[in-house]
């Protein structure tokens, strides 16, 4: 996807469950014995969180619906279903279908609307925003072969929605969701991030001298003006609370990348990670994810510098409070996968499909599906 940072994590997660325990009927009549059931991992590990129920066939966790609710994927051959389930009670119901294919589903800020992105019928590629209640509020397609979706974290309703074209080409729009309102807008690299409620932030990469880092330019999405923030950044990710990050190094030599918290485009904080060298380009990044209810940054740490291809020495599952610059281990982890927090900062989704949950005040690894 044009000069985007791949962020490059692998992390494969084992969770310390037990084979189901094996009902035994009484050696009388079993005609009217109950029907023998699994029992279900929560039970061995003493944790709270309900897998999803074998006959769901879940495919992967795209998204959490709210605190208590993840959406998992289910498919056939008639299309793709997104179902809601319950990881506390266990209970599960349809929240929407489609004939097609769902690729991926983006929560905007508040999880009030969510962002389908999929493949229809006649092999096209749509993004359709459905409310929480499951209705389609706006269907974008025929602008392009591809998507990206780049919500507003600072108004719910709307989103920057960047177009592929066939051409290696794309174009750029502001989509007003609320009033069923699209217009074309001029940015010049394909990957954004939310800065303030009208500004957003790039990385002007040089086609004709490549490079693993770039000028930091910030664009007002309704005048258009430009500036330059910060010179050779490697990545830049904003959140939902007038927080960002941005990465760099000093030199190409460094064993360690400098993580930099910005407060509303002042630094902040700044913490140190292990970079792992894939003699590419693409710089390493770690999967992390943000809890903007109490200001964690969850990230997977190496436990030292070296070659990502070769590295096997786990990774640190940390968590680093931005506001009082104190981090702490919850646990380590063999290889590097993606991680999700809940909107409510209390469960972690773990897992390449997101296939294991972790409640943080628990701290136990639960397979959310038997495969």
């Amino acid at each position: 996807m044009r000069k985007i940072l791949i962020i490059i994590l692998a992390l494969a997660v084992t969770g310390c469950t037990q084979a189901p325990l094996e009902s035994q009927p009484l050696p009388k009549s079993q005609i009217d014995a109950p029907i023998k059931r699994d029992v279900p991992n929560a039970f061995f590990s003493g944790t709270k969180i309900v897998e999803i129920k074998e006959e769901h066939r879940a495919v992967e966790i795209m998204s959490w619906f709210d605190s208590n609710h993840v959406l998992f994927l289910q498919e056939d051959l008639d299309g793709s279903t997104l179902i809601k389930h319950n990881i506390y009670s266990g209970t599960t119901s349809e929240f929407y279908e489609i004939s097609g294919w769902i690729l991926d589903v983006v929560a905007n800020v508040d999880h009030s609307l969510f962002a389908l992105q999929v493949i229809n019928e006649e092999d096209k590629a749509e993004v359709i925003i459905v409310s929480k209640e499951g209705n389609v509020e706006l269907t974008i397609n025929d602008f392009g072969e591809d998507y990206s979706v780049f919500w507003n974290e600072y108004d719910a309703g709307s989103l920057i929605l960047t177009s592929y074209l066939p051409d290696w080409d794309f174009e750029t729009y502001f989509v007003d969701v609320e009033n069923d309102k699209m217009r074309q807008i001029e940015i010049e690299q394909s990957y954004i991030q939310w800065v303030s409620k009208d500004t957003v932030a790039f990385l002007k990469w040089d086609e004709l001298e490549p490079s693993f880092e770039a000028p930091l330019y910030l664009v007002n999405v309704n005048t258009g003006d430009y500036e330059v923030w910060e010179d050779n950044v490697i990545a830049y990710i904003s959140f939902p609370d007038e927080l960002s990050l941005s990465i760099s190094v000093d030199t190409d030599y460094d064993l360690y990348s400098s993580y930099k918290f910005y407060d509303q485009q002042e630094v902040f904080r700044e913490i140190e990670i292990p970079i792992l060298n894939t003699y590419s380009e693409q710089w390493w990044i770690p999967y992390y994810t943000y809890d903007d209810k109490n200001g964690i940054f969850y990230f997977l740490r190496p436990k030292s510098s070296g070659d990502f291809i070769s590295y096997q020495d786990g990774y640190d599952l940390v968590a680093y409070n931005v506001y009082s610059d104190s981090e702490e281990t919850l646990t380590t982890l063999e290889r590097h996968t993606p991680i999700l927090i809940s909107p409510d900062g209390e469960v972690l989704l773990v897992g390449e499909r997101f296939e294991t949950a972790m409640k943080l005040d628990e701290r136990v690894l639960v397979p959310l599906w038997q495969d």
